[in-house]
């Protein structure tokens, strides 16, 4: 999901939480969550090869075998590869090849899996798949939120412990609604789903928050929801049908105001991204136009011809732009949504950071010569807003309060 740091939007995100059945939820009195869920986080799909290995002693398994077929100590890592339809584990003179998935536990107290270097909990879940390996860590739910929430939110102070809060329940909603059996991995580890570091990416703060917030969920009508957040909603958040466009409204997803009462600031203010410009030149904008414009529009690959117009199109209820119009040479085409994002991207490929800005378009010889976008906010601004959850955080807010202003007419839960 988009974050403090850079994110993509997981649009799947919806359409997803549409075709999971949601678990069912108790009152916050209830008694301890079912803290055991186990997920399946993806940390690598189709790579070539991989080093794996623990901080401790450590033992490897054929997939549904009970004997160890091998053991390693701390100072030993293992090669694996993929060979054919099965995996190649290159230890030393001993390679040894497996028809099947490989699973990599340790075998000590204390102790971590590793996969090229980086520490996880849980056992490691190594496959071949069509175009290299599949990795996947088989985790506990509330451990792998530890390395979830402060990659999201970001390393917080304690006094913002209720914006961390907020954000552990949030990201512990997301998953409840991503366990897919039929695939062969729940999420992704990365900005697709929920940006996962493991072990090495766990914080004080963030551990606390989730045992703080332990199997709590966000529910509407007895049901846990999907959970969208990003960095900073620039003062408003969004309806769904304002960024995605194809997506249906949620009740609990409609634009919330962050202004703080009484004042003319907002709770994001402190956001560094919070205002922001981003300017094309001819070139520039002709560019990103070429190598962009055919995916989400009927134009055709390659050269436009001149830009000679870039219009907007009506305005959302948040004051986001409904749609762009880019006028060429060859016709005009039309970006609806969080599209123009994908488009209007920066030289190094970064997305724009919000649909929430205004255009400015300079035109000389009847051609585009410039683009200037004056905007605020970053990400996509649907549901809740981590920089306003931190503002709400540092005015005495609690957990509760922050989603229930930026989902409302939710209530928390527990998950039974």
């Amino acid at each position: 999901m988009e974050r403090i740091s850079s994110m993509l939007v997981a649009v799947v995100a919806l359409a997803c939480a549409s075709m999971v059945p949601a678990p069912d939820v108790a009152s916050s009195s209830s008694s301890a969550a079912t803290n055991d869920q186990i997920v399946r986080i993806a940390l690598a799909i189709g790579v070539p090869t991989g080093k794996s290995g623990a901080t401790g002693a450590w033992r490897s398994y054929e997939a549904g075998d009970r004997k160890p077929f091998a053991a390693g100590s701390s100072a030993e890592t293992w090669s694996v590869e993929r060979a054919g339809s099965g995996v190649r584990v290159n230890r030393g003179a001993s390679p040894t090849t497996h028809n099947g998935p490989i699973v990599i536990r340790s075998a000590e107290d204390g102790s971590f899996v590793t996969w090229n270097g980086k520490r996880y909990r849980g056992e490691l879940l190594i496959s071949a798949n069509d175009s290299g390996l599949l990795v996947v860590n088989r985790v506990a739910l509330e451990s792998y939120l530890r390395g979830v929430v402060p990659l999201e939110i970001g390393n917080r102070k304690p006094e913002e412990h209720a914006a961390v809060e907020a954000q552990a329940v949030a990201a512990r909603s997301y998953s409840y609604l991503h366990f897919i059996p039929t695939r062969a991995y729940d999420m992704m580890s990365t900005v697709q789903d929920q940006v996962y570091g493991g072990v090495d990416a766990e914080k004080p703060v963030s551990d606390a928050a989730v045992v703080a917030t332990d199997g709590m969920v966000v529910m509407y009508a007895g049901k846990v929801i999907n959970t969208p957040y990003s960095s900073t909603c620039g003062g408003s958040t969004a309806a769904v049908h304002e960024v995605w466009y194809k997506e249906p409204d949620q009740p609990y997803l409609r634009p919330v105001s962050d202004r703080i009462p009484g004042t003319d600031s907002f709770y994001c203010d402190p956001s560094p991204r919070f205002r922001w410009t981003s300017s094309f030149t001819n070139e520039s904008l002709r560019s990103v136009l070429e190598k962009y414009l055919s995916s989400y529009t009927n134009a055709p690959k390659g050269s436009l011809g001149r830009v000679t117009g870039v219009y907007e199109e009506g305005r959302t209820e948040s004051d986001r732009v409904r749609a762009l119009r880019i006028q060429t040479d060859r016709g005009n085409y039309v970006l609806r949504g969080n599209d123009i994002r994908f488009v209007l991207r920066s030289v190094n490929g970064e997305i724009l950071n919000s649909t929430h800005f205004t255009a400015e378009a300079s035109v000389s010889g009847g051609e585009v010569s410039g683009l200037t976008l004056r905007g605020v906010g970053y990400g996509h601004g649907i549901g809740m807003c981590q920089w306003g959850a931190i503002g709400r955080a540092r005015a005495g807010q609690d957990y509760r309060t922050i989603l229930n202003a930026y989902y409302p007419g939710t209530t928390i839960g527990r998950v039974r």
